[in-house]
């Protein structure tokens, strides 16, 4: 059973087969006939602007006309450009439980991954960490 249908395979395959100087030849033709296509619309290079402020890790933040903040990193691929984040770099709260640790407040948040924990000393936590532990030791 196995031979009828290995050689049905092999049949089938030659069958299929091309023949490579018909398919160079076809393929040579339709690249004549193809028209060179031009592209007007290419996009432009990334650039930093003039006027972007240099900032300490080697990033560059610029405003836009609009009133847009905006990111450059010069990378080894190019200049990047990203919005800025206008909460500062703090990471968002929602979803966070916030747990009494004695000087240290335990922080939990739930991920697609499982659980995510941190800890922080109580000098140390922002004032929206601080709201967060009151609001919640208040419904406990």
């Amino acid at each position: 059973m196995s031979k009828v249908f290995a050689s049905l395979i092999c049949v089938v395959a030659l069958a299929h087969a091309q023949n490579p100087a018909a398919t160079k030849s076809t393929t040579a033709k339709a690249l004549k006939k193809a028209p060179a296509a031009k592209s007007t619309n290419a996009p432009q290079p990334v650039t930093i602007p003039k006027d972007a402020v240099a900032n300490n890790n080697g990033t560059y933040a610029w405003t836009d006309k609009e009133g847009k903040k905006w990111i450059f990193v010069n990378t080894p691929f190019g200049v990047m450009k990203s919005a800025a984040n206008d909460d500062s770099g703090q990471p968002s709260l929602d979803g966070v439980k916030a747990f009494d640790a004695g000087d240290k407040v335990r922080f939990e948040k739930a991920s697609p991954f499982g659980p995510v924990k941190w800890e922080k000393n109580k000098s140390d936590l922002t004032d929206a960490e601080r709201s967060l532990l009151a609001s919640q030791n208040k419904q406990n």
